[in-house]
């Protein structure tokens, strides 16, 4: 996974330094030295002493040497490490157990499927092709053939009509992509090449007649520039036409004005489409809009009109056009509703009401299909039930062969009523259903499904735990059948909380394997994500930021009052914004962790909101330095400003990613930095994928790779050993 090469000098320092004591015990390390900068800064009135702002200077070479060594340190821990060892034993097993797996299924409206096979013997996916799901598959696209430059296909987005499909490149975990479109007709890409684009921040949208597209454009994506990620607007690109030759179609102006740091996508639904819907993309959960007829658009010269606005908390881009008819998924005091609005004259303050749900159980997905609209409603994030209302307003609910935890729809379209589920829970492998008119489901048989018989006796269920206020926590746990509650139990807790996003059950068999050996895997629903609706995120934003780590203890505290482990054997992971939930319950009650294990962590949300490297709109989710009311929260939710010193914290990994173009790198060497220089007996290490980005991942080998790290830096620094040996 690693591009620097460790020297063998560098290697023969660390043999000096590092000594390893038996199997079990902790391990002394003597870390890299950098000497502190303080640097004082005042906000509102209140001093800040940044005590490493020299880490700031990424490109000193000082600096970039501490973080090599850092690195090798690490590098050199884990090949010393036995535990790690047969963990990827382990779970290169569960590699073998997947058969020719099969990603990124995508179907065009007319039913014709294109996915990614990989290929073992090449070690990269192809593209194969089926006109229809029972059609016979063909390879389509074989990368290895087109450039040595482009191999890895990252996204993929087939035409309406399935003649054309755009195929997406980032080899180098930029923030910008490369798409080129494959024509299935002359069975060659196209000459239209498309850069400064970002599919995670808004792919192509195909025209109608799927003539040409539009996508988000990003004038500037060198991380190093001032004006990296802003100013973006939308343009309309006609296949055959010069890609440098952007023509805007939606973007800030007189008559719009967007700030730079929000994004102005589109979307356009089907080719039956009339209407393009404009909004102006943040990391809130509810957007501006503005709409425009089709026929406008594909001559250059869109006349956008409002539609809905942000305070009619209409959530972000889920609407769908059928006609002349509007749907959509709207927040209210009591949790949410799909309605629907006349485009012509719509009325999003009093809509058609179709469906409601609850805080507890909100609606969280919908599609509409020519006929019918269906929705899934979620209880506290776990527990999914799936609904059908036909063109009468019968309102049926489906009842899906097993109980899923997360559910998604694809090939929907409002021209036809063909439409599937994909399905899967904390004990369930994903498998994707098609849905039939009379409302049973039938395998796709696309994917190869996998048999894991070691997994036949882990049950999950979900707890309520009360927080420091009296507000019910959900609390799911995964564990095997006929578990003693005797306090020896290791747990791995898998905390998120934030930017609305529910921690929804998800099959991994690599998690899995912590249950087979008898430990639990817990996974707190804390206040910033979604479980219980709108209500339940913004209790854990900003300035109400502590109920998040607040939960997360309370959480931790039950496990232990429920005698089914102890302090010393609850391993704490997290991941992206879940560094500030973890990194703050850390902070306050360090003595309830045994490790905390962080991959590309914020951990100093004050630095960055306060820097220029800012990650765009995520103010909106933590708060301003601008503002005295938001500066103070950001203050507190501070993991490196608030690390405690003197004390002893519990064994840390941070695993950062050099290509990071949301966290920088020296937001987790600060906090890695501070912690090195305290008290603690215990291993604080920093891990640094030199290859892979912030949401970028590498092959299913690096993967196995990372957990094995994860999971066996969680083992090792359990008090004790209480997890059945590896077979």
């Amino acid at each position: 996974m690693k591009k620097v090469i460790k020297s063998f000098i560098c290697w023969l320092i660390f043999l000096l330094l590092y000594t390893a004591c038996a199997q079990g015990r902790k391990n002394v390390l003597e870390y890299p030295k950098i000497q502190k900068e303080p640097k004082t800064e005042e906000y509102h009135g209140k001093k800040l002493i940044d005590e490493y702002s020299n880490l700031n200077k990424l490109e000193d070479n000082k600096v970039q040497d501490w973080f090599k060594a850092q690195d090798s340190l690490t590098e050199f821990y884990f090949s010393t490490n036995e535990i790690m060892k047969k963990y990827l034993e382990r779970f290169k097993k569960f590699q073998n157990n997947i058969e020719s797996p099969v990603s990124m299924i995508r179907i065009s409206e007319n039913g014709n499927y294109f996915y990614l096979k990989y290929d073992d013997s090449l070690k990269f996916d192809k593209l194969y092709y089926r006109e229809k799901l029972a059609a016979k598959e063909k390879e389509l696209f074989d990368p290895s053939r087109f450039s040595s430059d482009f191999q890895t296909i990252t996204y993929l987005n087939p035409s309406f009509d399935g003649k054309k499909i755009a195929i997406g490149f980032n080899e180098n975990s930029n923030f910008s992509s490369t798409i080129f479109i494959y024509d299935l007709e002359t069975n060659e890409i196209l000459i239209d090449k498309i850069t400064n684009i970002n599919p995670d921040f808004g792919g192509i949208e195909w025209l109608p007649d799927s003539s040409g597209f539009i996508y988000l454009y990003f004038p500037e994506v060198d991380y190093s520039e001032a004006g990296y990620k802003k100013n973006s607007f939308s343009v309309i690109h006609k296949l055959g036409d010069n890609p440098d030759n952007r023509t805007p179609i939606f973007q800030s102006n007189s008559e719009i004005q967007i700030s730079e740091d929000l994004y102005p996508k589109v979307k356009i639904g089907s080719s039956l489409d009339k209407y393009v819907i404009g909004y102006i993309a943040s990391s809130d959960d509810y957007y501006s809009s503005y709409i425009a007829e089709i026929s406008e658009v594909l001559q250059g010269k869109p006349n956008w009109k409002p539609f809905f606005q942000k305070e009619h908390s209409v959530y972000y881009d889920q609407g769908e056009i059928r006609g002349k008819d509007f749907f959509f998924r709207k927040g209210n005091l009591k949790g949410n509703l799909i309605g629907k609005v006349n485009i012509v004259n719509p009325d999003f303050n009093n809509p058609i009401i179709l469906a409601v749900g609850s805080e507890d159980n909100p609606i969280t997905k919908f599609e509409v299909t020519k006929d019918n609209l269906y929705f899934s409603r979620s209880l506290y994030g776990t527990r999914v039930s799936l609904y059908k209302l036909n063109s009468s307003n019968q309102l049926t609910q489906l009842y899906p062969p097993f109980d899923p935890g997360y559910i998604s729809f694809f090939g929907e379209s409002v021209k036809h009523n063909n439409i599937g589920v994909s399905i899967d829970g904390w004990t369930s492998d994903q498998t994707r259903y098609l849905i039939r008119e009379d409302g049973n489901f039938s395998l796709e048989e696309i994917m190869t499904l996998s048999d894991y018989p070691e997994f036949e006796d882990i049950i999950s269920e979900v707890i309520m735990v009360p927080s420091h206020d009296g507000i019910e926590v959900p609390l799911s746990l995964v564990y095997k059948r006929g578990l003693e509650r005797n306090s020896s139990n290791a747990v791995f807790i898998y905390v998120y909380g934030a930017y609305g996003e529910s921690m929804s059950p998800f099959f991994s068999p690599i998690f899995l394997d912590w249950a087979t050996k008898g430990g639990i895997l817990a996974f707190p629903h804390v206040r910033g994500g979604g479980e219980k609706g709108k209500k339940w995120h913004e209790q854990g934003m900003k300035n109400l930021k502590y109920n998040s780590w607040k939960d997360l203890i309370a959480s931790t505290e039950a496990l232990i009052n429920l005698n089914l482990t102890k302090a010393g054997l609850i391993s704490l992971y997290t991941s992206s914004a879940g560094g500030i939930t973890a990194g703050m319950a850390v902070n306050e009650r360090p003595d309830l962790y045994s490790s905390f294990i962080a991959e590309v962590p914020r951990l100093n949300p004050l630095g960055l909101e306060s820097s220029n490297t800012a990650s765009s709109t995520s103010y909106l989710e933590y708060g301003t330095v601008q503002d005295s009311t938001e500066f103070s929260g950001l203050l507190k939710m501070d993991p490196y400003l608030n690390i405690r010193s003197n004390i002893a914290y519990p064994a840390v990994l941070i695993l950062p990613s050099y290509q990071d173009d949301r966290i920088p790198l020296w937001d987790n060497g600060k906090y890695v930095a501070k912690l090195q220089s305290g008290k603690s007996p215990n291993p604080v290490l920093l891990d640094i994928d030199y290859q892979n980005g912030h949401e970028t991942f590498g092959n299913y080998n690096e993967t196995v790779q990372l957990y094995s790290k994860i999971f066996s830096f969680a083992r090792s620094n359990l008090d004790y050993e209480p997890l059945t040996k590896s077979p």
